[in-house]
């Protein structure tokens, strides 16, 4: 499996749950995404891939702080074989034909296989 796949699949291990492979439009409060942010190319023996994991909050900000702290550590925990988790922002997120969701970013890094 790819490095997508494996988070896709690790956070859909998580009750509640739903992970894609690629951005969708799904606007449900545990739908949850790979964003490749870049790759980093430190030797010559392979690359890093940094990734956005994007965690879809519920609309009310309020709810959505409580479902974050509720669903983020056992989502970090399935990550975590998957993905170096350096950070964790809750920001607002701007999707063409959505509109504007409450999202956490988890972001991490792994070996680079884009296979």
């Amino acid at each position: 499996m790819n490095g997508r796949g494996d988070i896709a699949a690790a956070a859909s291990s998580v009750p509640g749950i739903i992970g894609h492979e690629y951005v969708v439009g799904e606007t449900d409060p545990g739908t949850v995404y790979p964003r490749l942010d870049r790759i980093e190319y430190p030797n010559a023996f392979g690359g890093v891939a940094h990734w956005n994991v994007v965690l879809v909050l519920p609309q009310d900000l309020a709810e959505a702080e409580r479902y974050a702290e509720d669903t983020l550590p056992v989502l970090k925990a399935a990550l975590d074989p998957h993905l170096v988790i350096t950070a964790v922002l809750l920001q607002r997120l701007q999707l063409d034909g959505v509109g504007t969701l409450p999202v956490a970013f988890i972001n991490g890094h792994r070996e680079a296989d884009l296979s």
